[in-house]
């Protein structure tokens, strides 16, 4: 993995983040229309995959044969080429390889949401602050992840009944979940 701090080389990043999503935001609907399949995971480790979810997905890539992919770390202006891109304050860009591990994937610095993305826009992942992703690619790719990743079925469920039991416990404003849970 190498971490990209230059403008032409984020400048390329955000070429490819736009060919997969819209916007970021991990509540909402982020995705371009030509992902058309969706898969919710939840619970995550924090900003990060947990070792199963990200293993699901790693197999899925090297299935598809895209060693190579992008993370960004996608919350705010995160493409912005005003940055001093060498700062270690500033928004965390990479290019990760599909044999990375768990470990290593995760020590990437990642301290907002972040997104990991395909070179082509034809996957996109983005990780939330409240511990979900959202997973968007063509109908083979999903059933692809599904299968590596057989927990899946359950994770809306438990997404589901976490919020539930937030908003009781908290009176959180949960309203984003309905239409969240329309693109699933």
């Amino acid at each position: 993995m190498k971490r990209l701090q230059n403008a032409e080389d984020i400048s390329r990043l955000k070429d490819a983040f736009h060919k997969v999503f819209i916007k970021s935001d991990p509540f909402g609907d982020p995705f371009q229309e030509t992902l058309t399949e969706k898969v919710l995971i939840f619970p995550t480790d924090g900003y990060y995959l947990a070792k199963n979810q990200f293993a699901a997905l790693m197999k899925t890539i090297e299935y598809f044969g895209q060693g190579t992919f992008f993370g960004s770390e996608s919350e705010g202006d995160c493409f912005d080429l005003s940055h001093d891109f060498n700062s270690e304050l500033a928004p965390q860009q990479w290019v990760i390889e599909s044999h990375i591990d768990c470990e290593d994937y995760q020590s990437i610095p990642f301290v907002v949401e972040n997104s990991l993305y395909s070179i082509h826009g034809e996957w996109g992942l983005q990780v939330s602050h409240e511990d979900h992703a959202i997973l968007a690619g063509n109908s083979e790719f999903i059933s692809r992840f599904k299968e590596a990743y057989p927990e899946w079925a359950k994770d809306k469920e438990k997404f589901i009944h976490h919020w539930t039991e937030v908003n009781k416990n908290v009176c959180a404003d949960i309203r984003w979940i309905d239409d969240f849970k329309k693109q699933l």
